[in-house]
């Protein structure tokens, strides 16, 4: 928890092997989802989702964000906006490919004030073809 100045945040990110022991205690504690972890078709690479996809020259037929809700104190916002969209994630799809995201729980606030500013930024950049 913080007071909004990212003082916190950027402690925690001097941690490099945080998102590994994430993905280890889900691993050990989440039961449902061992058989993803164990299928060898898995391949996690511990870094900067944005870094990741932009450095990539790889074209996907399905990218999908299983993101933490947008929020202003979450480190994945810059995952749900405009520029990443535009400029990293559909430049990464193959003709037709799909983009699917999940945006999770609105926490305080209302649901139409969160999923609203999501889908209203998913359709200016990937509109819907009847």
């Amino acid at each position: 928890m913080g007071g909004g100045s990212g003082s916190a945040a950027t402690e925690v990110l001097k941690h490099k092997d945080i998102t590994k022991q994430v993905v280890n205690l889900s691993h050990e504690h989440m039961e449902a989802n061992n058989e993803a972890f164990n299928d060898e078709r898995l391949h996690i690479i511990y870094n900067d989702v944005k870094d990741e996809i932009e450095r990539s020259q790889e074209k996907f037929d399905v990218i999908i964000g299983d993101l933490c809700e947008p929020n202003a104190t979450f480190i994945s916002n810059n995952l749900y906006t405009r520029s990443f969209y535009d400029d990293v994630a559909k430049p990464r799809l193959k003709e037709n490919g799909l983009f699917v995201t999940y945006v999770g729980r609105a926490g305080n606030l209302s649901h139409k004030v969160v999923f609203s500013r999501v889908h209203n930024t998913l359709k200016q950049v990937f509109p819907c073809k009847n």
